[in-house]
C-alpha cells in the first residue's frame, strides 16, 4: 500500500495577497528612488546650469523656491516608498499563518512564496526610503548650486 500525500503548492495562500499588491510592495521603493533621483537632479541641473555656463548667482534669479520643490517631491517619493512598505507588510500579516502539508507545522519565515515576496517588498521598501531620506539632507542644509554663502 502506498501513502497518498497529495503535494501542496509552495505558496498556499497566495490567493489572500494578489499580484498587483505583491508587485506595488516590491517596486514602490525602487520606483520612488528612481523618480526622486530623476527629478531632483532634473531640477537643479537646470537652476544650476541651464545652458552653456554655470549660474553664478545663487539661487537663481525665478529659483528661489528650489529647495521647497525639491523637499516637495523627496517627501512625495518617501510617501510612495512608505505605501510600498505598507502594501508588504499587509501581504505578509495575510500570509503570516501559511503552513506545509501537516497542519501543526508551520512554516519557516519567508519560506511561502507569498509570504517571501512581502518580505522582499519589505526589505525593499525600507532600504529605498532610508536613501532617500540620505537624498533630502543636502536639501535642508546646502545652498543652490553647491555655491558657499560669502
Amino acid at each position: 500500500m502506498t501513502d497518498s500525500v497529495q503535494p501542496q503548492h509552495p505558496s498556499p495562500h497566495r490567493g489572500r495577497v494578489g499580484l498587483p499588491a505583491q508587485l506595488f510592495g516590491l517596486a514602490a521603493g525602487p520606483a520612488a528612488w528612481i523618480a526622486q533621483l530623476i527629478v531632483d537632479y532634473g531640477l537643479s541641473s537646470y537652476a544650476c546650469f541651464p545652458k552653456d555656463a554655470p549660474r553664478l548667482a545663487s539661487p537663481p534669479p525665478g529659483w528661489s523656491g528650489e529647495h521647497l520643490w525639491l523637499l516637495a517631491v523627496n517627501l512625495a517619493c518617501l510617501a510612495l516608498a512608505a505605501a510600498g512598505f505598507a502594501s508588504a507588510y499587509g501581504g505578509w500579516r495575510l500570509t503570516r499563518a501559511e503552513k506545509r502539508g501537516d497542519a501543526h507545522e508551520m512554516l519557516e519565515i519567508g519560506e511561502g512564496r507569498a509570504r517571501f515576496l512581502a518580505i522582499c517588498g519589505m526589505l525593499a521598501s525600507a532600504v529605498f526610503a532610508i536613501a532617500i531620506l540620505f537624498d533630502t539632507l543636502p536639501i535642508l542644509g546646502l545652498a543652490a548650486c553647491w555655491q558657499v554663502a560669502r
